[in-house]
């Protein structure tokens, strides 16, 4: 949501795609414009996206905050074997897997240019051992 706003300010040529864990879109469309208009002004950009700008999807949400999701789980497996990137069940996990099911499902093309923002919580890993080991 965030790259959402710097784009819109900045006037990259680039959208953001918000993955929620723990929130639904329609809360998330009702306040991230608030949040996002108090974050332009702090960093003195011109203008900050409207609720209509935003892409925002809360698939991978689950159960919830915390709650490890099997398509988190997938993500988390697939990408530490494959690239030697550790994903939390929490944020990560949930976020890559949300971007997993777009290359999925054909939201990006071979020539589209991806970047995935991973925001760190890797040792929330140890906390889920169970659920890793058992698949979720």
């Amino acid at each position: 949501i965030r790259d959402c706003c710097l784009a819109r300010g900045l006037g990259g040529g680039y959208k953001g795609q918000g993955i929620s864990v723990s929130r639904t879109a329609e809360y998330l469309y009702e306040n991230v414009p608030e949040t996002t208009r108090i974050a332009a002004e702090t960093l003195g950009l011109a203008s900050s996206p409207r609720a209509d700008q935003l892409h925002i999807s809360d698939r991978f949400v689950g159960e919830g905050y915390g709650a490890c999701t099997p398509q988190a789980h997938e993500a988390i497996a697939l990408v530490a074997g494959l690239e030697g990137v550790l994903l939390d069940p929490v944020y990560s996990g949930k976020s890559m897997a949300g971007l997993i099911a777009a290359v999925r499902e054909g939201v990006f093309s071979r020539d589209d240019e991806v970047i995935f923002l991973h925001t760190g919580g890797f040792p929330a890993l140890f906390a889920y051992e169970k659920q890793m080991v058992a698949g979720v």
